[in-house]
């Protein structure tokens, strides 16, 4: 039979990462290019911006998940492993909970006034969602 609790964790936790990673690129490799050929960049910007808001509550949600997963994955199988690789894991998905929260109560704020400083939180906001790509890959890996 089956161990029914350790499949759906592990579900719970890949499908989290999934929404997070595949979301990533298809709105940085597919999305954001195509708009920004084909329309105006200030009418792309504003489109793809209202789109970056929704996806940040959907990566929120989807790590919410992920973490109550690998809260589970720890306190049942992994109370009395000592491994740098569940403590490089947890450090990932930390890095991904303030990145996201940093953007949604910091960042987009900030780039919604489009002043001045507009280019610079740009190029913040870019290297962030790479970032915090490569540290969901980093979760999924170290699973």
């Amino acid at each position: 039979m089956p161990n029914w609790l350790h499949l759906v964790t592990n579900l719970f936790y890949h499908l989290g990462l999934a929404v997070w990673i595949g979301g990533a690129l298809a709105l940085g490799a597919l999305t954001a290019p195509a708009l920004f050929r084909e329309l105006p960049r200030p009418q792309a910007g504003g489109i793809f911006g209202a789109i970056l808001r929704r996806f940040a509550r959907v990566r929120l949600a989807a790590l919410v998940v992920t973490i109550l997963a690998a809260a589970v994955k720890f306190l049942v199988w992994e109370t009395h492993a000592r491994s740098v690789w569940i403590g490089i894991r947890w450090a990932a998905l930390a890095l991904m909970a303030a990145a996201v929260l940093y953007e949604i109560l910091s960042l987009e704020p900030a780039i919604h006034k489009r002043d001045e400083r507009f280019p610079i939180l740009h190029k913040r906001s870019e290297m962030l969602m790479k970032v915090t790509l490569l540290a969901a890959l980093v979760a999924m890996f170290l699973n």
